[in-house]
């Protein structure tokens, strides 16, 4: 009988204490519609009801906090509106532990009961909750990032473009027009692109785009998540997009194509592509330096002279073809200064320097300070003038390039 006792004790002991968490789930719910905003607080008092396995498989458990969720954001979000001082992280988080609370419960008034039958006794009023409460995660979002907490804020824009879809809430939901759902889309990444989740970031602003989101800033932003995570296809891919739009304006993305063809060394493919462009926009210098670059990866060095020669025939003021035809003239007079004067003799190589070489490597050095005057940055300008003046014994050039 002892044993038998003892049994019976510990079993009384374990409903004892499914009984308490029950009870304390109750008297959270009191305190809850007493005083809504009192939330935060309130809610780690079912700390207990959460581990305790009678309560936790319990969706009453999840309900109470989660509709507390919601109206706590109802009751401060409208003192916020009204320029209130409150915890606007806090205040954001809350349609989100709401949501999360309510799914959890969904399941759980699913399951069957002692007799092995299924009755739902709070999904209607859990559905309903989540579609009248179905705005404030947009509101949410805001709030969040206000409070710099752009995670969270991608986390509730990302409930409000994916709820009207779920099948479980659609029919409570009456879905946003697309001219906003891509905005948001947009926003998200903003929000990626903030946390460093470049990954998240490029997805969802080629989602923006797909919908319809055209403003040049989606462009530039995914190119640049792609070139974070070294996805030189998509950002080919997306420079294509963007060349239809802004190409007159932004000669980047048209280097952004050619760049990744040029690493499969899709040389063909490259050159097709640059003459396609050139023949719609025959007067854009860029096109033709592109062209240059493309001709160099190939091994031409004439061609690429040539196309290098042409951008700046339609604008002299194009730093990289200043660069690149002066640095490309260097390169010439070093090979015919190595290559074309080993029998010479010394009056000969000193009339073949004279006549071919310096002439060549002065030539070169205008376009090179040139490119340099126009792009300061441009430090390998700076790097072959040296050189140069230096080949060439001009002591007062060589002396003020190395005081640049």
């Amino acid at each position: 009988m002892k044993k038998i006792s003892a049994i019976l004790g510990v079993c009384l002991l374990a409903s004892g204490s499914a009984f308490a968490q029950k009870s304390l789930v109750k008297e959270v719910d009191r305190d809850f519609k007493n005083n809504p905003e009192n939330y935060p607080e309130t809610v780690r008092k079912l700390t207990p009801a959460f581990t305790n396995e009678e309560s936790a498989n319990d969706p009453f458990t999840y309900v109470v906090p989660g509709k507390a969720a919601f109206e706590y954001f109802a009751k401060k979000g409208i003192k916020a509106q009204m320029g209130q001082n409150v915890n606007k992280k806090q205040l954001g988080e809350a349609p989100l532990q709401g949501f999360e609370y309510l799914c959890k419960a969904l399941p759980l008034d699913s399951l069957p009961d002692e007799k092995g039958k299924i009755k739902p006794k709070y999904s209607k009023d859990i559905i309903k909750t989540i579609g009248e409460n179905y705005t404030n995660f947009q509101n949410a979002a805001l709030f969040l990032w206000e409070a710099e907490d752009y995670a969270n804020a991608v986390k509730a824009w990302e409930l409000y473009v994916t709820l009207p879809q779920n099948p479980t809430f659609a029919n409570a939901i009456k879905a946003p027009a697309d001219t906003i759902v891509r905005e948001i889309y947009y926003n998200m990444g903003i929000g990626n692109s903030l946390c460093q989740n470049n990954e998240a970031a490029l997805e969802n602003f080629k989602t923006a785009i797909a919908l319809g989101y055209t403003e040049k800033n989606a462009y530039d932003y995914a190119i640049s998540a792609a070139s974070q995570l070294q996805n030189y296809a998509e950002m080919a891919a997306i420079s294509e997009q963007a060349y239809a739009l802004y190409g007159s304006e932004d000669n980047r993305y048209i280097g952004f194509m050619i760049n990744d063809l040029i690493d499969k060394k899709e040389f063909a493919k490259a050159s097709a592509l640059i003459d396609k462009y050139i023949a719609e926009d025959p007067n854009n210098a860029q096109l033709y330096f592109v062209k240059g670059v493309v001709s160099d990866a190939e091994g031409k060095p004439e061609e690429s002279m040539a196309a290098y020669k042409q951008a700046l025939t339609i604008d002299d003021t194009n730093a990289n073809a200043n660069m690149q035809y002066g640095y490309k003239l260097y390169q010439k007079a070093c090979d015919m200064d190595q290559n074309e004067t080993s029998d010479m003799k010394a009056s000969e190589y000193n009339e073949f320097r004279s006549t071919k070489v310096d002439p060549m490597l002065r030539e070169a050095a205008t376009y090179l300070e040139k490119a340099y005057q126009l792009d300061d940055n441009m430090t390998d300008a700076r790097s072959v003038l040296r050189s140069i003046y230096y080949n060439l014994n001009d002591e007062e050039n060589l002396k003020r390039v190395e005081n640049m």
